[in-house]
């Protein structure tokens, strides 16, 4: 996945920049759609860089997978 990409996906479906870099906080990430989740939310964190792997506790097993899903949630 395309930081970019995804970053300017995010900012279409909340219009919310005011993390650092950029990018949505957590309660616009989570109003896109209840199908997100919180390992979602960590992969996410992993992806922007704002946290180590081993800060993290609730990755999911694809995070990749995860990054897809969250991209196509934002084109809907």
């Amino acid at each position: 996945m395309n930081k970019l990409k995804l970053k300017r996906a995010l900012y279409k479906k909340t219009f919310c920049n005011i993390q650092h870099n950029g990018w949505p906080c957590p309660t616009c990430f989570f109003s896109i759609s209840p199908k997100l989740t919180n390992k979602d939310w960590q992969a996410l964190l992993l992806f922007r860089g704002d946290c180590e792997k081993l800060d993290l506790n609730n990755l999911p097993k694809d995070c990749e997978k995860s990054l897809e899903k969250i991209y196509k949630l934002c084109l809907i």
